[in-house]
């Protein structure tokens, strides 16, 4: 049984390498080129930083949280490193990175500076 397409939109193109009657393509196609921008996502300065984080408690608070988050920089590694903590016990709940990965990247750097201060001598 064949079924054909009797409205007046147009056929669609062929797959590349394939001619219009389902044979190899004599002809070359080209695809059309489509340009994608990409945009480089900028850092936040610190009051930005502050300023959402102040957003976070204040909605945390709200909601009858005794939650409070808090950002900060790592002093070896200069990572971010984000927490939850309870408020009333002051213990904390959650971070990220962990400790132990910040340990890791501690002791990283510090491998990495003896290699330097060997491959100097």
């Amino acid at each position: 049984m064949l079924i054909q397409n009797t409205s007046s939109m147009t056929q669609a193109p062929a797959p590349v390498g394939l001619a219009s009657n389902g044979g190899p393509a004599s002809a070359q196609v080209h695809e059309p080129r489509v340009e994608v921008k990409q945009e480089v996502a900028q850092q936040p300065t610190p009051a930005q930083l502050q300023s959402e984080v102040g957003k976070i408690n204040s909605a945390l608070q709200r909601g009858n949280k005794n939650l409070e988050l808090s950002i900060s920089v790592d002093e070896i590694t200069k990572k971010q490193v984000i927490r939850l903590t309870d408020k009333d016990t002051g213990d904390m709940l959650m971070q990220y990175p962990s400790e132990a990965v910040l340990a890791i990247a501690r002791s990283i750097d510090e491998f990495q500076q003896g290699m330097l201060l060997k491959q100097q001598a």
